[in-house]
Protein backbone atom coordinates (compact mmCIF):
# COMPACT_ATOMS: atom_id res chain seq x y z
CA UNK A 1 0.00 0.00 0.00
CA UNK A 2 2.58 2.52 -1.05
CA UNK A 3 3.31 4.46 -4.24
CA UNK A 4 6.16 3.98 -6.60
CA UNK A 5 8.22 6.79 -5.14
CA UNK A 6 7.02 6.92 -1.55
CA UNK A 7 10.56 6.37 -0.30
CA UNK A 8 11.44 9.85 -1.54
CA UNK A 9 8.97 11.32 0.92
CA UNK A 10 10.18 9.04 3.68
CA UNK A 11 13.69 10.24 2.91
CA UNK A 12 12.70 13.84 3.67
CA UNK A 13 11.31 12.82 7.02
CA UNK A 14 13.99 10.38 8.03
CA UNK A 15 17.04 12.41 7.02
CA UNK A 16 15.53 15.37 8.84
CA UNK A 17 15.24 13.19 11.93
CA UNK A 18 18.71 11.76 11.53
CA UNK A 19 20.64 14.94 10.83
CA UNK A 20 21.55 16.76 14.03
CA UNK A 21 21.93 20.45 13.22
CA UNK A 22 25.34 22.11 13.22
CA UNK A 23 24.03 25.49 12.14
CA UNK A 24 20.51 26.84 12.25
CA UNK A 25 17.94 24.05 11.86
CA UNK A 26 16.09 26.09 9.27
CA UNK A 27 19.08 26.33 6.96
CA UNK A 28 19.86 22.65 7.32
CA UNK A 29 16.25 21.63 6.73
CA UNK A 30 16.20 23.73 3.55
CA UNK A 31 19.33 21.94 2.32
CA UNK A 32 17.83 18.52 3.09
CA UNK A 33 14.54 19.17 1.32
CA UNK A 34 16.15 20.78 -1.73
CA UNK A 35 18.61 17.88 -1.99
CA UNK A 36 15.84 15.29 -1.80
CA UNK A 37 13.69 16.93 -4.43
CA UNK A 38 16.59 17.51 -6.77
CA UNK A 39 17.29 13.78 -6.49
CA UNK A 40 13.65 12.92 -7.14
CA UNK A 41 13.22 15.20 -10.12
CA UNK A 42 16.66 15.18 -11.75
CA UNK A 43 18.17 11.92 -10.43
CA UNK A 44 21.27 13.55 -8.99
CA UNK A 45 22.35 12.70 -5.44
CA UNK A 46 24.88 15.12 -3.99
CA UNK A 47 25.29 13.10 -0.78
CA UNK A 48 26.99 10.24 -2.65
CA UNK A 49 29.81 12.58 -3.69
CA UNK A 50 30.65 13.86 -0.20
CA UNK A 51 30.02 10.91 2.14
CA UNK A 52 31.50 7.39 2.38
CA UNK A 53 29.28 4.47 1.41
CA UNK A 54 27.29 2.99 4.29
CA UNK A 55 28.11 -0.40 5.79
CA UNK A 56 25.26 -2.77 4.98
CA UNK A 57 24.50 -6.05 6.73
CA UNK A 58 21.68 -8.47 7.47
CA UNK A 59 20.90 -10.53 10.54
CA UNK A 60 18.18 -12.83 11.74
CA UNK A 61 16.62 -11.67 15.00
CA UNK A 62 13.82 -12.82 17.28
CA UNK A 63 11.32 -10.24 18.48
CA UNK A 64 8.36 -11.14 20.69
CA UNK A 65 9.06 -14.79 19.99
CA UNK A 66 9.03 -14.38 16.20
CA UNK A 67 12.12 -14.82 14.04
CA UNK A 68 12.58 -12.34 11.22
CA UNK A 69 15.08 -10.86 8.84
CA UNK A 70 16.58 -7.47 9.77
CA UNK A 71 18.48 -5.20 7.40
CA UNK A 72 21.00 -2.71 8.78
CA UNK A 73 22.75 0.35 7.39
CA UNK A 74 25.52 2.03 9.36
CA UNK A 75 27.43 5.22 8.53
CA UNK A 76 30.87 4.72 7.03
CA UNK A 77 32.54 6.37 10.00
CA UNK A 78 32.60 6.18 13.83
CA UNK A 79 31.14 3.55 16.12
CA UNK A 80 28.26 5.31 17.87
CA UNK A 81 25.31 6.92 16.17
CA UNK A 82 21.81 8.20 16.59
CA UNK A 83 19.41 5.58 15.28
CA UNK A 84 16.06 5.13 13.63
CA UNK A 85 13.84 2.11 13.14
CA UNK A 86 11.81 2.09 9.94
CA UNK A 87 8.44 0.36 9.90
CA UNK A 88 7.54 -0.35 6.31
CA UNK A 89 4.14 -0.19 4.69
CA UNK A 90 2.27 -3.36 3.74
CA UNK A 91 3.78 -4.90 0.62
CA UNK A 92 5.16 -8.22 -0.64
CA UNK A 93 8.63 -6.83 -1.46
CA UNK A 94 9.42 -6.28 2.21
CA UNK A 95 13.04 -5.33 2.79
CA UNK A 96 13.86 -5.97 -0.89
CA UNK A 97 12.02 -2.87 -2.03
CA UNK A 98 14.71 -0.89 -3.92
CA UNK A 99 13.30 2.43 -2.80
CA UNK A 100 13.52 1.44 0.84
CA UNK A 101 17.15 0.55 0.18
CA UNK A 102 17.72 4.00 -1.29
CA UNK A 103 16.09 5.59 1.75
CA UNK A 104 18.13 3.59 4.25
CA UNK A 105 21.39 4.28 2.44
CA UNK A 106 20.69 8.01 2.40
CA UNK A 107 19.97 7.98 6.13
CA UNK A 108 23.21 6.18 6.83
CA UNK A 109 25.08 8.72 4.72
CA UNK A 110 23.52 11.36 6.95
CA UNK A 111 25.03 9.74 10.06
CA UNK A 112 22.20 7.50 11.17
CA UNK A 113 22.17 3.84 12.15
CA UNK A 114 19.15 2.43 10.30
CA UNK A 115 17.26 -0.69 11.35
CA UNK A 116 14.66 -2.21 9.04
CA UNK A 117 12.89 -5.27 10.47
CA UNK A 118 10.95 -7.32 7.93
CA UNK A 119 7.74 -7.84 9.90
CA UNK A 120 5.90 -10.83 8.39
CA UNK A 121 2.45 -9.35 9.00
CA UNK A 122 3.33 -6.37 6.80
CA UNK A 123 4.95 -8.45 4.07
CA UNK A 124 1.89 -10.73 4.03
CA UNK A 125 -0.51 -7.76 4.15
CA UNK A 126 -2.46 -8.80 7.22
CA UNK A 127 -3.16 -7.59 10.73
CA UNK A 128 -2.40 -9.72 13.76
CA UNK A 129 -2.95 -9.15 17.46
CA UNK A 130 0.74 -9.56 18.31
CA UNK A 131 1.91 -7.00 15.73
CA UNK A 132 2.36 -4.23 18.30
CA UNK A 133 4.46 -6.49 20.52
CA UNK A 134 6.74 -7.34 17.58
CA UNK A 135 7.26 -3.68 16.65
CA UNK A 136 7.92 -2.65 20.25
CA UNK A 137 10.38 -5.50 20.84
CA UNK A 138 12.33 -4.56 17.72
CA UNK A 139 12.60 -0.97 18.91
CA UNK A 140 13.74 -2.12 22.36
CA UNK A 141 16.54 -4.10 20.70
CA UNK A 142 17.69 -1.04 18.74
CA UNK A 143 17.61 1.14 21.84
CA UNK A 144 19.67 -1.43 23.75
CA UNK A 145 22.58 -1.56 21.30
CA UNK A 146 25.93 -0.25 22.63
CA UNK A 147 26.17 1.77 19.40
CA UNK A 148 23.12 3.85 20.32
CA UNK A 149 23.88 4.39 24.02
CA UNK A 150 23.24 8.01 24.97
CA UNK A 151 22.10 8.91 21.43
CA UNK A 152 18.62 9.88 20.20
CA UNK A 153 16.61 6.89 19.01
CA UNK A 154 13.28 7.21 17.25
CA UNK A 155 11.04 5.46 14.77
CA UNK A 156 9.39 6.29 11.52
CA UNK A 157 6.50 4.34 10.02
CA UNK A 158 4.30 4.81 7.04
CA UNK A 159 0.91 3.64 5.84
CA UNK A 160 -0.33 0.60 7.79
CA UNK A 161 3.06 0.24 9.45
CA UNK A 162 2.78 3.76 10.85
CA UNK A 163 -0.56 2.98 12.46
CA UNK A 164 0.78 -0.16 14.13
CA UNK A 165 3.82 1.83 15.29
CA UNK A 166 1.61 4.43 16.98
CA UNK A 167 -0.60 1.74 18.48
CA UNK A 168 2.49 0.06 19.94
CA UNK A 169 3.65 3.37 21.44
CA UNK A 170 0.44 3.51 23.46
CA UNK A 171 1.15 0.23 25.26
CA UNK A 172 3.75 1.58 27.73
CA UNK A 173 6.63 -0.42 26.22
CA UNK A 174 9.95 0.70 24.74
CA UNK A 175 8.30 2.93 22.11
CA UNK A 176 6.65 4.95 24.87
CA UNK A 177 10.16 6.20 25.66
CA UNK A 178 11.21 6.98 22.07
CA UNK A 179 12.77 10.38 21.49
CA UNK A 180 10.30 11.04 18.68
CA UNK A 181 7.83 9.27 16.41
CA UNK A 182 7.28 10.23 12.79
CA UNK A 183 4.61 8.84 10.48
CA UNK A 184 3.50 9.28 6.92
CA UNK A 185 -0.11 8.91 5.75
CA UNK A 186 -1.35 6.46 8.34
CA UNK A 187 -4.52 5.87 10.37
CA UNK A 188 -5.57 6.97 13.87
CA UNK A 189 -8.72 4.96 14.58
CA UNK A 190 -8.96 1.50 13.02
CA UNK A 191 -12.76 1.61 13.31
CA UNK A 192 -13.16 4.83 11.33
CA UNK A 193 -10.48 3.74 8.87
CA UNK A 194 -12.31 0.49 8.13
CA UNK A 195 -15.62 2.33 7.85
CA UNK A 196 -14.10 4.87 5.45
CA UNK A 197 -12.61 2.22 3.19
CA UNK A 198 -15.77 0.08 3.22
CA UNK A 199 -18.11 2.96 2.34
CA UNK A 200 -15.75 5.42 0.58
CA UNK A 201 -16.75 8.05 3.12
CA UNK A 202 -14.76 10.10 5.60
CA UNK A 203 -15.93 12.23 8.50
CA UNK A 204 -14.24 15.59 8.60
CA UNK A 205 -15.28 18.84 10.21
CA UNK A 206 -18.31 17.19 11.78
CA UNK A 207 -19.82 16.06 8.47
CA UNK A 208 -19.65 13.06 6.18
CA UNK A 209 -18.19 13.45 2.70
CA UNK A 210 -17.29 11.20 -0.20
CA UNK A 211 -13.78 9.83 -0.09
CA UNK A 212 -12.58 8.01 -3.25
CA UNK A 213 -10.64 5.13 -1.75
CA UNK A 214 -8.09 3.51 -4.03
CA UNK A 215 -9.24 0.09 -5.34
CA UNK A 216 -6.14 -1.54 -3.85
CA UNK A 217 -6.97 -0.50 -0.30
CA UNK A 218 -10.65 -1.41 -0.81
CA UNK A 219 -9.55 -4.93 -1.69
CA UNK A 220 -6.81 -5.38 0.89
CA UNK A 221 -7.80 -3.61 4.10
CA UNK A 222 -11.01 -5.51 4.94
CA UNK A 223 -9.24 -8.80 4.19
CA UNK A 224 -6.31 -7.79 6.41
CA UNK A 225 -8.63 -6.97 9.29
CA UNK A 226 -10.54 -10.24 8.94
CA UNK A 227 -7.22 -12.12 8.93
CA UNK A 228 -6.55 -10.83 12.46
CA UNK A 229 -9.17 -13.31 13.77
CA UNK A 230 -8.83 -17.09 13.89
CA UNK A 231 -12.42 -18.05 14.65
CA UNK A 232 -14.65 -18.46 11.60
CA UNK A 233 -17.60 -16.98 13.50
CA UNK A 234 -15.58 -13.86 14.34
CA UNK A 235 -14.50 -13.53 10.72
CA UNK A 236 -18.11 -13.75 9.55
CA UNK A 237 -19.23 -11.20 12.14
CA UNK A 238 -16.59 -8.69 11.08
CA UNK A 239 -17.38 -9.24 7.40
CA UNK A 240 -21.06 -8.56 8.08
CA UNK A 241 -20.19 -5.36 9.96
CA UNK A 242 -18.09 -4.12 7.05
CA UNK A 243 -20.93 -4.89 4.63
CA UNK A 244 -23.45 -2.74 6.53
CA UNK A 245 -25.17 0.07 4.62
CA UNK A 246 -23.35 3.38 5.02
CA UNK A 247 -20.58 4.82 7.17
CA UNK A 248 -22.61 5.34 10.39
CA UNK A 249 -23.98 1.79 10.21
CA UNK A 250 -20.56 0.22 9.63
CA UNK A 251 -19.04 2.23 12.48
CA UNK A 252 -21.88 1.29 14.84
CA UNK A 253 -21.60 -2.38 13.95
CA UNK A 254 -17.83 -2.36 14.48
CA UNK A 255 -18.13 -0.73 17.88
CA UNK A 256 -20.77 -3.20 19.01
CA UNK A 257 -18.70 -6.31 18.25
CA UNK A 258 -18.14 -8.73 21.18
CA UNK A 259 -15.51 -7.69 23.77
CA UNK A 260 -13.01 -10.31 22.60
CA UNK A 261 -13.11 -8.92 19.06
CA UNK A 262 -13.07 -5.34 20.29
CA UNK A 263 -9.90 -6.08 22.27
CA UNK A 264 -8.08 -7.09 19.08
CA UNK A 265 -9.23 -4.03 17.13
CA UNK A 266 -8.38 -1.70 20.02
CA UNK A 267 -4.91 -3.20 20.32
CA UNK A 268 -4.22 -2.29 16.68
CA UNK A 269 -5.71 1.20 16.91
CA UNK A 270 -3.60 4.22 17.94
CA UNK A 271 -6.75 5.88 19.30
CA UNK A 272 -6.97 3.40 22.19
CA UNK A 273 -3.64 4.41 23.75
CA UNK A 274 -3.37 7.92 22.32
CA UNK A 275 -3.72 9.80 25.64
CA UNK A 276 -0.69 7.94 27.06
CA UNK A 277 1.71 8.49 24.13
CA UNK A 278 4.26 11.04 25.34
CA UNK A 279 6.95 11.30 22.60
CA UNK A 280 6.34 14.08 20.08
CA UNK A 281 4.53 12.80 16.99
CA UNK A 282 5.27 14.38 13.61
CA UNK A 283 2.55 13.41 11.15
CA UNK A 284 2.96 14.01 7.42
CA UNK A 285 -0.10 13.40 5.25
CA UNK A 286 -1.09 13.82 1.63
CA UNK A 287 -4.00 16.25 1.28
CA UNK A 288 -5.65 13.98 -1.28
CA UNK A 289 -4.61 10.61 0.11
CA UNK A 290 -6.70 7.75 -1.30
CA UNK A 291 -5.17 5.05 0.92
CA UNK A 292 -5.66 6.67 4.34
CA UNK A 293 -8.14 9.54 4.53
CA UNK A 294 -6.90 12.91 5.73
CA UNK A 295 -9.69 12.77 8.32
CA UNK A 296 -7.60 10.22 10.23
CA UNK A 297 -4.75 12.71 10.65
CA UNK A 298 -7.15 15.50 11.60
CA UNK A 299 -8.78 13.34 14.26
CA UNK A 300 -5.38 12.54 15.78
CA UNK A 301 -4.42 16.20 16.00
CA UNK A 302 -7.76 17.10 17.60
CA UNK A 303 -7.46 14.38 20.28
CA UNK A 304 -5.82 15.17 23.62
CA UNK A 305 -2.71 13.24 24.62
CA UNK A 306 0.38 13.52 26.80
CA UNK A 307 2.70 14.91 24.12
CA UNK A 308 2.49 17.26 21.19
CA UNK A 309 1.26 16.30 17.73
CA UNK A 310 2.23 18.27 14.66
CA UNK A 311 0.48 17.69 11.34
CA UNK A 312 1.93 18.77 8.00
CA UNK A 313 -0.35 18.42 4.99
CA UNK A 314 1.41 18.36 1.62
CA UNK A 315 0.46 18.13 -2.04
CA UNK A 316 3.91 16.86 -3.04
CA UNK A 317 3.30 13.37 -1.67
CA UNK A 318 0.76 10.79 -2.69
CA UNK A 319 -0.25 7.23 -1.99
CA UNK A 320 -1.68 6.94 -5.52
CA UNK A 321 0.50 8.94 -7.95
CA UNK A 322 4.26 9.35 -8.47
CA UNK A 323 5.97 12.29 -6.83
CA UNK A 324 6.44 15.21 -9.16
CA UNK A 325 3.67 14.26 -11.61
CA UNK A 326 2.39 17.86 -11.66
CA UNK A 327 5.75 19.59 -11.82
CA UNK A 328 5.15 20.94 -15.34
CA UNK A 329 1.69 22.34 -14.65
CA UNK A 330 2.27 24.13 -11.34
CA UNK A 331 3.98 27.48 -11.10
CA UNK A 332 6.92 28.64 -9.02
CA UNK A 333 4.66 29.86 -6.22
CA UNK A 334 3.19 26.39 -5.80
CA UNK A 335 6.61 24.79 -5.45
CA UNK A 336 7.88 27.45 -3.05
CA UNK A 337 4.84 27.04 -0.84
CA UNK A 338 4.86 23.25 -0.83
CA UNK A 339 8.61 22.92 -0.32
CA UNK A 340 8.33 25.50 2.45
CA UNK A 341 5.87 23.24 4.26
CA UNK A 342 8.29 20.32 4.05
CA UNK A 343 11.15 22.50 5.27
CA UNK A 344 9.01 23.50 8.25
CA UNK A 345 8.27 19.85 8.97
CA UNK A 346 11.97 19.02 8.82
CA UNK A 347 12.82 21.87 11.21
CA UNK A 348 10.32 20.62 13.77
CA UNK A 349 11.69 17.07 13.69
CA UNK A 350 15.30 18.30 13.79
CA UNK A 351 14.64 20.23 16.96
CA UNK A 352 12.93 17.26 18.62
CA UNK A 353 15.81 14.93 17.74
CA UNK A 354 18.59 17.07 19.26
Amino acid sequence: MKPRRIAIVILIVAIAVAWRPVVRPGAQAAIIVSDIYSTALWHWNAAAFVTPPPRESETTERFAGLEMRVSWWRPGWADQHAAIMLVNGAGPAGNDDPEVHRLAEALARGGYLVMLPEFPFLKERRFERGATDEVDAAFAALRGLPETAGRPVGAFGFSIGGGVLLAAAGHAGALARADYLAVLGTYYDLDTYLASVSTETQEGGGRLEHWPADPEVRDLLPAAAIAAFDDDGDKAMLRAALDADGYPAVLARLRSLPPSMRATLERLSPRAGWPTIHPPVFWLHDANDRFEPIAEAEAAVAATRGGRTELTVSHLISHAAPLGADRDTNGLGYWIGELGLLVGYAIAVLRAAE
